[in-house]
């Protein structure tokens, strides 16, 4: 049975930690075996010493972001402690800087895939920061990005330290988050205090739009924020679908089982032409005629393969990506076996 986890993002400051704590004094009422993974910038964990005294758990990532420099040892603390604690659910705070697409990266490596189920993505928001956060005359460019893609990809959005502001600033954010992702419920909490069974049982986005079998409700990905082209505003006019429909911001992801050796050169190619709905393509594979697995990377159209000397692994393709045609990657993919 694969474990829960539960991820816990947003900005520096915004009140993760107090969710957390408040999340593990509810969780100690339960019968369940819960786990921590805490990451944090920097040689000194400050916030994970707060955590001891709940009873679980707590594994420490320090001196980098999850999402980059130590992206393998969150690969490797994932399988020892699915190996040697079994944990029912892993609840994951990533330092505030930490952008869900390459958390999310992490957590589908080829070998976790099957044994981690990602239940939602909770964004904490500080709303007496957010507006000048995410301006760009205010702050950075890549900062801006990474607090937008906190927001747009969360499942559920928690509007805290409301009193810390004005009710006209904080309709503002509020306008400001739903803009940037229309379709996540925002609760709004002073200290990081909310329903906590809401934010268990917390549901992909992605999850809930596959349920919806109803065309008229589908939401189609948006490129840019409440501007339609003048040829989608034709269409729309008409009546007609402006887009394939597909989930508004919400990341996605599949895996795919090789049934043998496949073309080397046929998917090199397969792999460079990749759509821009696919943010991460990897894992393992046999190419005809080698003895050993190749392990294979894609991000922005980079591809990067090398042997893997060992048979350890599965051959499994893994792809992450936003509104992606999974049925045409599929059969693209099985093109080449040929």
């Amino acid at each position: 049975m694969s474990a829960q986890v539960y991820l816990l993002t947003g900005y520096l400051g915004s009140g993760k930690t107090t969710l957390l704590q408040k999340l593990l004094t509810h969780l100690q009422q339960q019968d369940d075996k819960v786990v921590v993974l805490m990451n944090e910038m920097g040689e000194e964990d400050i916030d994970g010493e707060q955590l001891q005294g709940f009873g679980f758990p707590v594994k420490k990532l320090l001196d980098g972001c999850i999402c980059c420099s130590i992206q393998g040892e969150l690969t490797e603390g994932l399988k020892e402690i699915l190996q040697s604690l079994a944990p029912n659910r892993i609840l994951i705070e990533t330092t505030g800087v930490a952008d869900p697409i390459d958390v999310v990266d992490a957590l589908t490596h080829p070998e976790l895939y099957d044994r981690l189920q990602l239940c939602g993505i909770v964004s904490v928001v500080d709303a007496s920061r957010f507006l000048e956060l995410n301006s760009r005359f205010a702050s950075t460019s890549t900062l801006v990005k990474t607090i937008r893609n906190q927001v747009k990809y969360a499942d559920l959005l928690l509007l805290n330290k409301i009193d810390l502001t004005t009710p006209e600033v904080l309709q503002k954010v509020e306008q400001k988050l739903k803009e940037l992702n229309p379709l996540a419920p925002i609760h709004q909490s002073i200290q990081s205090d909310m329903n906590l069974e809401s934010l268990l049982s917390v549901e992909r986005l992605v999850k809930s739009y596959r349920k919806d079998s109803d065309p008229g409700k589908m939401v189609p990905v948006q490129k840019t924020i409440g501007r339609l082209s003048p040829m989608d505003k034709l269409k729309q006019s008409l009546g007609l679908r402006t887009s394939k429909p597909s989930l508004y911001n919400s990341i996605d992801s599949f895996s795919y089982q090789f049934t043998g050796p496949v073309h080397a050169e046929k998917f090199e190619d397969f792999l460079y032409s990749l759509p821009k709905s696919v943010y991460r393509a990897k894992g393992y594979v046999l190419f005809h005629g080698k003895q050993e697995l190749i392990s294979f990377q894609h991000t922005d159209n980079q591809v990067h393969l090398f042997p893997f000397e060992n048979f350890g692994p599965k051959m499994v393709a893994v792809f992450i990506g936003e509104g992606m045609d999974q049925e045409k990657i599929l059969n693209d993919l099985k093109d080449c076996y040929a």
